[in-house]
């Protein structure tokens, strides 16, 4: 497995009221594996639709420095980690994408992404990862894409 380039990038959704509907405008991070988007990545090979906002998100200091915690694995292990979720409640029941996340002597891995919506068996998602990340370097991104 070779090693991979993870970074981000911001990921903006517009706000807006129609018809008495209000959509909450949303800035996140989204992850990019050597460059590329890991969310249209994932949602090309699911087929689903792109409306999820990255775990990081602009305004949610405590929530994102909790989940950079999880990213790195200093807490107590929960896998899957939630990586994309819903924009309007980040709550797992109106889907998510997720990862499996393992550290080794050779780095962390990103493995077994799939579609969760926390009352199914998680969907997994073929032809995404495994990825492979230096520690150090890894561990700068998710600092990195944890302030927004």
């Amino acid at each position: 497995m070779h090693t991979t380039i993870l970074s981000h990038q911001a990921l903006f959704r517009a706000g807006s009221e129609s018809n008495g509907c209000t959509v909450a405008e949303r800035t996140s991070s989204d992850f990019l594996i050597n460059g590329e988007s890991l969310l249209h990545a994932i949602v090309k090979a699911d087929g689903g639709h792109d409306d999820f906002m990255g775990c990081f998100v602009k305004g949610f200091n405590a929530q994102n420095e909790t989940t950079a915690r999880k990213l790195k694995l200093l807490t107590e292990p929960k896998n899957p980690v939630l990586l994309y979720i819903c924009p309007e409640c980040g709550d797992i029941g109106c889907g998510a994408y997720s990862a499996q996340i393992v550290k080794t002597n050779s780095g962390y891995i990103w493995e077994n992404f799939a579609y969760e919506n926390g009352y199914e068996e998680p969907r997994i998602i073929e032809n995404i990862g495994p990825f492979l990340f230096e520690p150090r370097a890894y561990e700068a991104a998710i600092d990195r894409a944890a302030v927004l």
